[in-house]
């Protein structure tokens, strides 16, 4: 291991003050974690951290050395991505969480074309509808659909998703079609209770808000789109999620004339000084492939 790798495990350990955590997030042994920080203070004669059975922290020495090696890690990836941007050749990994639904409805068939012109960018993405925290999970960005609460993260809008509302052929024969907001009454509606969008329990119109009262509840946007098409009721997002099943006649679109409202789409990213030319470059694609394919508005 060069010295610079050695650095660079010295600034983790220290941001997450445990030798495991970064075995871990670095897919590590846990001795090679040890072996890097003890080579290190053996080379330079110091002590950077206090270890307990509990707690690792910084000695004086190493809270005096910390700085400059994040200075140095930071020059390092500067030089790096100067190079590449005047080569046109981009390499290295990013960290990616966005939603199940986009990964794989959206995301996954568009990916042929970005490693047509990345072939050397390794992509770990996470598909996940909850909130991620960036920072504590080594996320690069994350795509985000609703309500952004107020945070450090940098955001990129994209544009408001065009949101409506379906249920099965089967569901509508039984119940019958609503015609207005006040028909839904007399329906049954699936209920989302996780993080998408600002409100949870309700659907949203342009003319009004309706409550939802149903029996059933869940918490991802596949369990959600699985509920209406087994007849349990009728249901509202975005365009996106539900296009082919729209197509294919396993969902019926209802209460067209009444326009639910929008949600934003966004991606998001840690605030730093400075952004890797890897991730830069990808958020860009990702922004013209989520504008192409998620129907959005502005």
């Amino acid at each position: 291991m060069d010295r610079l790798q050695q650095f660079f495990i010295f600034t983790e350990v220290a941001k997450r003050q445990s030798f495991s955590e970064v075995a871990n997030q670095l897919d590590l042994p846990r001795s090679t974690v040890t072996s890097a920080i003890q080579q290190l203070e053996t080379h330079y004669g110091v002590r950077l951290f206090h270890r307990t059975t509990r707690k690792v922290s910084l000695t004086q020495d190493g809270q005096r050395i910390l700085p400059e090696c994040q200075n140095l890690l930071f020059d390092y990836e500067q030089l790096e991505q100067l190079i590449q941007t005047q080569k046109q050749h981009y390499r290295g990994t990013l960290k990616i969480s966005m939603p199940s639904r986009i990964v794989h409805q959206v995301i996954i068939p568009e990916l042929p074309d970005f490693y047509s012109r990345y072939p050397d960018i390794h992509l770990q993405l996470n598909s996940s509808d909850d909130i991620t925290d960036l920072i504590e999970k080594g996320i690069d960005c994350v795509v985000r659909v609703g309500q952004l609460d107020n945070s450090s993260l940098i955001a990129k809008f994209v544009g408001n998703l065009i949101m409506v509302n379906c249920a099965s052929p089967d569901y509508l024969e039984h119940y019958g079609i609503p015609e207005q907001l006040e028909d839904l009454s007399q329906h049954k509606l699936v209920n989302y209770a996780g993080p998408v969008g600002e409100k949870q329990g309700v659907f949203l119109y342009q003319d009004g808000t309706v409550m939802v009262d149903s029996a059933l509840s869940v918490n991802n946007t596949e369990a959600y789109v699985t509920a209406a098409c087994a007849g349990l009721g009728i249901i509202q997002l975005p365009y996106y999620d539900v296009q082919d099943k729209i197509e294919q006649g396993t969902l019926v679109e209802v209460l067209s004339a009444h326009t639910a409202q929008s949600l934003p789409l966004n991606i998001l990213y840690p605030n730093r000084s400075y952004i890797p030319k890897r991730l830069e470059i990808f958020m860009e694609w990702v922004k013209d492939v989520l504008y192409k394919r998620c129907i959005v508005i502005f």
